[in-house]
């Protein structure tokens, strides 16, 4: 089969996808019945769509679709995977830290040792409160595996509620933390908006491992800096790198990672491992492994 790789340069993977038996990389996409497409390229796709007439088979390294022109793919017999799961336990940890960098108020031993000063507090027990968890796929069902180890209660939402469970809104309201997991699509994009940013407890911690734009950011900066809301963990932004004169990187109350909850030493390896099965499934003419879905484009 003629495969594709749209990537960075001196992308390392593509040696060991020559390696592969009956496999032909290839440099013209017009000549491609696959595409493998790296992390945040989605937008060299749109860019080159005409010259993918002959591709039957999209896989996504990453496990957020949100850049894919999904318009295009709608419009052609072509299957889309992506990488959904594989990074859950590592974001799952972050989220746990986070709430424990809250919950112990870290940044402060860290001031109080950078000024050398011995000023015993109170902390807190993550055990008993309460995690609300937005989101409840592969994530968040490892979020939610973690925080009930630790005793915490969770409430969670999951894409296709059930009559009886709690709503996004009862969530915010409710919970002690809440951890964004949900995928962006049109449906959850701007979901964490001002108003319902209001109805979160003061004391409460909004965390998002998720896509920044699912969060209004203005919004989020607002609160933060008033204090109606304790604070914020925040691997994900809307536009990325965060720009250097972003308000939230001024904030106390901010924890910030650049996008990297995920990325452990492996777990590129873990990504294109899961690849070339998917790639030897196609092979064989059988079923794909998370196959994603081009209408609610998750």
């Amino acid at each position: 089969m003629r495969l594709a790789v749209l990537a960075p340069p001196g992308f390392a993977s593509v040696e060991l996808i020559r390696q592969t038996p009956d496999v032909e990389v290839v440099t013209e996409l017009r000549d491609a019945e696959a595409i493998l497409l790296a992390p945040r390229f989605g937008s060299v796709l749109a860019e080159r769509w005409r010259d993918t007439a002959n591709v039957r088979w999209i896989h996504a390294l990453g496990a957020g679709v949100d850049t894919l022109p999904f318009d295009l793919l709608q419009s052609r017999d072509v299957v889309v995977t992506n990488a959904r799961g594989l990074y859950a336990d590592a974001l799952a940890e972050f989220v746990v830290a986070s709430m424990l960098f809250f919950a112990k108020d870290l940044r402060r031993l860290v001031h109080q040792q950078a000024a050398h000063r011995w000023e015993p507090f109170t902390v807190e027990r993550l055990e008993g409160q309460t995690l609300g968890i937005i989101g409840y796929g592969s994530i968040g069902e490892a979020i939610g595996r973690r925080a009930t180890a630790l005793g915490m209660h969770l409430m969670t939402v999951r894409r296709r509620q059930e009559i009886g469970e709690p709503s996004v809104d009862d969530v915010l309201s409710a919970c002690d933390f809440v951890a964004l997991s949900t995928p962006l699509t049109p449906t959850t994009r701007g979901m964490i908006h001002a108003a319902r940013l209001a109805t979160m407890r003061a004391n409460a911690v909004l965390i998002n491992v998720s896509r920044g734009a699912v969060v209004d950011e203005t919004a989020l900066a607002n609160a933060l800096e008033q204090t109606r809301l304790r604070g914020a963990a925040l691997d994900v932004f809307a536009t990325e790198p965060l720009p250097a004169d972003h308000r939230l990187w001024s904030l106390d109350n901010v924890l910030l990672s650049p996008h990297s909850a995920d990325q452990t030493a492996d777990s590129h390896d873990r990504a294109m491992h899961f690849f070339l099965e998917n790639l030897g499934r196609f092979q064989r003419g059988d079923s794909l492994e998370n196959v994603v879905d081009k209408v609610e484009q998750y």
